[in-house]
């Protein structure tokens, strides 16, 4: 089932409602706080690296202009993959960079699916690609389409950050019982007493 996930800048501007899970950045000028992390209890959390050098602790690279390069990429996926191989690495890119992104990924004999996923960036609206391949989120929405300080994305993959599950506990039922000393005694249901 498709989750929203929102990123920004600044946790702050990130409304809360309708939210699954939420991106920020774990280096760069950017970097949230733990404060910024904790104003999400509910959701989850996607770290992302801005410029590859923190590949145990972001499960997402930024590979934009001004960020890692598709070059980087690849020493980020093998780093992270050794790391971590649970889930393959995403990358963070726009449409006009996935071709770049691919040659090098190629070159050092990486596949999509099998050794890295893509969170694709398409900013006006659409929300899937021609070929999804691979295709963990895809951010449709920035802030013209948001109306605020905020993009939105859908992931499409229930596997990445999925919501964990909380079995209860069984019911018990528990009694006060009086010991031969007078001393009281709390005594739970299943309880075998010598």
């Amino acid at each position: 089932m498709p989750r929203v996930m929102r990123d920004s800048t600044t946790a702050a501007d990130i409304p809360h409602h309708g939210l699954d899970l939420v991106a920020g950045y774990a280096n760069g000028a950017f970097a949230w706080s733990d404060a910024d992390w904790q104003r999400f209890p509910g959701q989850g959390h996607v770290y992302i690296d801005v410029n590859g050098s923190d590949p145990h602790g972001a499960g997402v690279l930024d590979v934009e202009n001004g960020d890692a390069t598709p070059a980087g990429a690849v020493e980020w996926v093998k780093a992270r993959l050794a790391l971590k191989p649970a889930y393959p690495p995403v990358i963070y890119c726009n449409r006009a960079t996935l071709t770049p992104l691919f040659n090098a990924m190629d070159a050092a004999g990486l596949q999509v699916v099998k050794h890295f996923r893509l969170w694709v960036a398409t900013l006006d609206g659409t929300k899937t690609l021609p070929d999804m391949t691979g295709v963990t989120a895809v951010q449709w929405a920035g802030e013209g389409l948001t109306g605020g300080h905020y993009d939105e994305s859908i992931v499409y993959d229930d596997a990445w950050h999925a919501p964990l599950t909380v079995t209860p506990a069984p019911q018990r039922t528990y009694w006060v019982i009086e010991m031969p000393d007078g001393t009281p005694f709390k005594a739970v249901s299943g309880m075998t007493l010598k």
